[in-house]
Order: C-alpha cells, then structure tokens, then sequence
C-alpha cells in the first residue's frame, strides 16, 4: 500500500514556516488568568481533587470558546500549541495543576495512561534507565526519540524545569509522509506495514508486537510510533529488519531531526504544550536535573480523547487511544508515579 495524501492539509508544515511566525503561541492575558484561576480556585474551594473535577465543574466564560478554538487547531489545523503567561509562581502548583486539567476538559474527555489509572502522569527522573522494554521513558532523563503517545491529544504543563537540557521538540508527521512519498516513495510500504516493539505495560508481560508507522484511511495519512520501543526491539534481538526496512526508519529520523522541518523550544515554568498524535510528534533531548529534589525538572502530562477527532483512521490501529486499562492498585505509600 503506497497511497499519499489527497492534498496537503494545514499539519504538513515545516518547522521554517513558524520561524517569525508565533501563530502557534497562545500567550494568556491577565483577564484570561484571572478567569482560569478562578475556576481552578472554585473547585478547590469545594475540596474536589483535580482528577475529580468534571467540565462543568470548570466554568468558564469568554475562554471557553477561546479554548474551542485552540482545540479545532489541534484537530483540523497545524496539530500543535503552546499556551504561556501563566503566573505559576504566583498561583501555586495546585491551582496550575488545576488549569492544566481545567482547559483539558475542554478540549476532550481525559484517558488513564498507565495500568493504576492515572490520569495525569508525572514526568521526571526517578533513576532508572531505558534499554530492557520494561521502563517507559519519560521516568528517565534520557533523550526521548520523536514519537506519539497513545491518545488523541497529548498536553505538558512544565512545573518546574531543568537545571540543563530538556529541549522539546515537534516535527509534523504529515509532511514527512508527504517527503518520503516524493523523494522515497518505496520506502512507504515498510513503514506502512510496520515495526516490532517491544514494551511491557505496568504490572503485565513482557510483548514483542509489530505496528504501521503510517496508515491512509479516505486519503488522510495519520501516523504512531514508538521510536524507543522500536530501538529496545533491535537491541534485544526480537527484530531483524531489511536493508528497506532500515533505510525507510532511517530516512524518517533524519527527515524528523532535520533543522528545517522540526520546531525547538523550551517550555518555562507554567507553559502548556498540546500535540495531536495522529499528525505531530514529539521528542525531548537528555536533561540534567539540580541536585535538590524540590528543584528537580518536572512535567505534568494530560492524555485526551479529543471532542472531535480531525481525521477518519483505521480503528484497529488506533484502538488503545482510548486509554490504559486500570488493572492495579497501588500499595499504601507507594509512589504515583510509576
């Protein structure tokens, strides 16, 4: 299967095309924070935890068509943001926290990401490393390949950063498609007939399991990958690839890492990201963290099922977007995060 996309849709960007344009950043005026902050303080004035808080819970007025519109961008436009200005040191890691997940609701339903159900990860170095299937990146501070998470929309909210490093980067997966097509076209049957991964989700076993890096459904190309997991896969001798299959994954890094066709930047403390799965990815270089823990870099991260997904896709290759099944509990005092 070598289709292309009909047309080039506004998620076929490169990242030269935003390097004096700041369309993209969402920068909150002080009426729009006061309005945010008062949600958030409401709901925490009614004890509810943040996880607890449903849309309606979260009332909002002139924002609430504002973050429509943010959300029809993920869906059906460029398929990234940034959102900034908000006083994080004013208002507290809780009321943050509480936006975050605030403006989430409004932009889709929230999914558990790991097997204890959470619903909002945390992201920070706990000491262990990648290379054996069984620890999921973002629990390192190790370089982070550009890849998709499973959900709709992924959002960070950056609450504290590092002492060095931790860039993050987008590049749109749309228009890599649409430059492999045109320049490599034979590469597009092996990606779109996939990759062995090999991942083990908390609490479960071991799996080695292949997955399309790109499926075309009605014209429209989406994209998934894991780009670490597929790495763990060859590491640990449970694939062997074609020297097509090799290059096609080659060709793809090099177009994704290349300076013209990715976006850089570094999220302060308070700024929001928001990227569409199905037509961005996402990637993180290697990071140094101070020495005191309450310094330590940390992300908070928000998985969504989008209100209105922008694009027909094949189900079956999708059908984990709709979050990770809570199969555990935890013990009492074990850490959230795992």
């Amino acid at each position: 299967m070598t289709s292309q996309a009909k047309r080039r849709d506004p998620s076929a960007w490169v990242g030269d095309d935003f390097r004096n344009d700041d369309s993209w950043i969402a920068t909150l005026s002080a009426s729009q924070v006061a309005e945010l902050s008062t949600a958030a303080r409401h709901c925490i004035e009614r004890g509810l935890e943040v996880t607890a808080i449903r849309r309606e819970d979260f009332a909002l007025t002139s924002m609430r068509p504002l973050i429509e519109q943010w959300a029809a961008e993920l869906n059906q436009g460029r398929g990234f943001m940034l959102v900034k200005g908000l006083p994080a040191g004013e208002l507290g890691d809780r009321q943050v926290r509480t936006i975050f997940w605030g403006i989430g609701l409004h932009m889709g339903t929230p999914v558990s990401q790991n097997s204890y159900g959470d619903m909002l990860g945390e992201v920070f170095d706990e000491g262990v490393k990648m290379g054996t299937g069984r620890v999921r990146g973002y629990r390192t501070n190790q370089r982070l390949m550009f890849h998709t998470d499973r959900c709709d929309i992924v959002g960070l909210l950056c609450q504290r950063t590092a002492k060095s490093g931790g860039l993050s980067s987008i590049v749109s997966s749309t228009r890599i498609y649409e430059e492999i097509a045109a320049r490599h076209p034979d590469y597009l049957a092996p990606l779109e007939n996939g990759y062995i991964h090999a991942h083990v989700e908390e609490g479960g076993a071991f799996s080695t399991y292949r997955l399309p890096v790109y499926s075309v459904t009605d014209g429209v190309v989406s994209c998934r990958i894991l780009r670490n997991t597929i790495e763990n896969a060859r590491k640990m001798g449970y694939a062997k690839y074609s020297n097509l299959e090799t290059a096609a994954l080659d060709c793809m890094d090099a177009l994704a890492n290349d300076p013209r066709m990715r976006l850089d930047m570094m999220l302060d403390r308070g700024d929001m990201q928001f990227v569409n799965n199905y037509t961005t990815l996402h990637a993180r270089t290697e990071f140094e963290d101070y020495p005191e823990p309450e310094r330590r870099r940390h992300m908070v991260r928000l998985w969504l099922k989008a209100h209105g997904l922008r694009r027909p896709v094949r189900k079956e290759l999708f059908r984990d977007y709709e979050g990770i099944e809570k199969t555990l509990e935890r013990l009492p005092g074990q850490a959230s995060v795992v």
